[in-house]
């Protein structure tokens, strides 16, 4: 008995001496993260058996590949500390410098009934003039790429695209001595020759985009009602946006559906709210789709005809008083 307890406590030494000290490291993504937006964060650590994250921003967790969003902006000292099997401790630090807002924003013009509207995008025509604006600070010179080959040094350019295509444009920002930073953004140029819509699907109250909404474009209210003769089917952009080519001179009727949101008791109050301007050609049109949002309790498995045809019966009890207001959402302006 001697023997075999003497030869067990052998094996455990050598066991725990072949034991290896774990060493902490992670990466993350996106690298230059935007205030609100999620940073994820992967566990590239070995030999470790527990984790303590800090984020210095007040929280901590001990998740192996945490995801966690920056409410502000500003540098963070994110630490990550690995822990062994014999409590052995191996710390990983990175500083991430978190945007306030978005480091530049890309407009354009709409034309309103008081003058122009600046109204950001991510979707423009060819030969559209397009505003980058720049919102970095501390920086003392700038280099655009706007993704055609064409660079521009101002702080703020105005730019138009000759040819379609998807772009990647880079705003790189350089401070003093060795310092610089760089971010990136797509925009889609769409040719729109002639009679061209572009799309914008907002939230009635609060006017926020609405992505991955589904839209389609019917030639008449008794289309749009029975869904007879829909367009193609296309799909929003993050900033809430879509756009169709090669329409008639006509006035269009627009559907919009996505699981939280539709457009079809705001088009049974006013079916302005779905009804186009004359999409004359040579011209640049906008249109703004509202659209409600609905609890998910409140939601019903409907199709979209079944939705409408309920929309038009409940706004039918209101009085015409507790319709909402009309708001401005159709933009054209000459070529």
């Amino acid at each position: 008995m001697k023997r075999i307890i003497t030869i067990s406590a052998a094996v455990t030494l050598i066991f725990m001496g072949c034991t290896k000290e774990p060493v902490a490291k992670f990466a993350y993504s996106p690298a230059h993260p935007i205030a609100g937006e999620q940073v994820n964060f992967e566990n590239l650590s070995m030999d470790a058996e527990s984790f303590e994250w800090n984020f210095s921003d007040g929280t901590t967790t001990n998740a192996y590949n945490p995801k966690h969003t920056f409410m502000s902006g500003g540098s963070f000292t994110v630490q990550l500390e690995a822990y062994g099997r014999k409590r052995g401790m191996d710390v990983s630090t990175a500083i991430i410098n978190v945007y306030p807002e978005e480091p530049f924003t890309i407009y354009t013009d709409l034309a309103g009934d008081n003058g122009p509207v600046a109204v950001e995008t991510d979707i423009v025509f060819t030969g559209e003039q397009v505003k980058f604006y720049n919102t970095t600070v501390d920086a003392v010179s700038y280099l655009w790429e706007f993704g055609d080959g064409y660079t521009s040094a101002l702080e703020s350019p105005v730019y138009s695209y000759d040819d379609p295509g998807t772009y990647e444009v880079t705003l790189n920002v350089f401070g003093y001595g060795s310092e610089e930073d760089s971010y990136t953004k797509t925009i889609h140029v769409i040719e729109g020759i002639n009679s061209a819509l572009r799309i914008t699907v907002l939230e009635y109250f609060d006017e926020y985009p609405v992505e991955g909404a589904s839209v389609l474009l019917f030639e008449s209210v008794a289309d749009w009602e029975t869904e007879t003769n829909p367009s193609e089917e296309v799909f929003t952009t993050p900033l809430g946006k879509c756009v169709f080519e090669g329409l008639n001179y006509q006035r269009y009727y627009v559907d919009v559906w996505e699981q939280d949101h539709d457009n079809h008791t705001l088009a049974a109050e006013d079916v302005g709210f779905i009804e186009t301007q004359p999409l004359e050609p040579g011209f640049i049109h906008d249109f703004v789709a509202y659209v409600d949002y609905y609890e998910p309790e409140k939601k019903m498995t409907m199709t979209r005809i079944g939705k409408k045809a309920m929309a038009k019966e409940t706004v039918s009890m209101k009085k015409s008083s507790e319709y909402r207001e009309m708001k401005e959402n159709k933009f054209s302006r000459e070529r």
